[in-house]
């Protein structure tokens, strides 16, 4: 594994990670995290991705891990799509593009424009939240949002709701550089990029893979659902029976892995 030090469009500073293939190359995959978390946690899926031949790339968004900016805060959504491409530009052509929880709605936002993805392939996608976010919160937050834009709240995430695995669950609980907090420009930011994505989903034309656990209660179900029916291009998709949210640590990883590898070889 390489350490890449890189820098956003607006200078923040942005920490990434290469590992490269164990023979040629097949492609190469650009690798995003959820929220609050960072690429020390995908470990065993970068490594699992480099000894099928793959190239990986993974990126740190800012507030995130060792990349600069205040921890769960944006002050636009556009800038987390910019760290993305931070990644991306180090990337010689065509590539794949895998992402999880909120770096799937990072990613989703960023397909939106981009031209040089091959396909893309997203686990317990945040297209919507398990449990409606109260009236009063939207309105708070939109108020927060101009006047405490960086104001650090909880974000009310129970890690144990993560993983079925517990010790997936304890390792995230006691992980240094994961944190529990964001903020109201966060919030407002968010609500705009799932009014642009979902807007957008007759749009899509790339190859995408869409998975997710069934006993997610983090994200919605039923809004991605709703995001597949309507995307617009040729879109697989699964829900795992008895998963948590993040299906690439549960104890079935290398299932799923070996889903998304052969999806991986069939559009590479």
């Amino acid at each position: 594994m390489k350490q890449l030090n890189l820098n956003s469009m607006d200078g923040t500073p942005i920490r990434g990670y290469r590992w490269e293939p164990v023979g040629e190359a097949k492609a190469d995959i650009l690798l995003c995290h959820g929220l609050a978390e960072h690429m020390g946690r995908y470990l065993y899926v970068a490594n699992s991705l480099a000894k099928a031949n793959y190239r990986v790339t993974g990126i740190e968004l800012r507030g995130h891990g060792h990349s600069g900016g205040k921890r769960g805060h944006v002050n636009r959504w556009q800038d987390y799509v910019e760290d993305l491409k931070s990644g991306a530009r180090t990337i010689e052509g065509d590539h794949f593009v895998l992402a999880h929880s909120m770096g799937g709605l990072v990613g989703l936002d960023h397909l939106r424009s981009a031209t040089n993805v091959r396909g893309f392939i997203t686990t317990g996608p945040l297209l919507g939240v398990a449990v409606a976010t109260p009236k009063w919160k939207v309105i708070a937050g939109r108020l927060l949002s101009r006047l405490l834009p960086s104001l650090s709240m909880v974000n009310e995430l129970d890690p144990s709701t993560v993983c079925s695995d517990p010790d997936v669950v304890r390792a995230y609980a006691e992980d240094p550089l994961v944190f529990n907090t964001v903020t109201p420009r966060w919030f407002t930011e968010l609500t705009a990029a799932l009014d642009r994505v979902h807007g957008h989903a007759p749009h899509y034309q790339i190859p995408s893979l869409l998975m997710w656990g069934e006993r997610d209660v983090i994200v919605g179900i039923d809004e991605i659902h709703d995001f597949a029916a309507r995307f617009g291009g040729k879109l697989d998709t699964r829900g795992w029976q008895g998963l948590f949210h993040e299906i690439l640590n549960e104890p079935v990883k290398d299932e799923v892995l070996g889903v998304i590898l052969e999806w991986l070889d069939a559009h590479a």
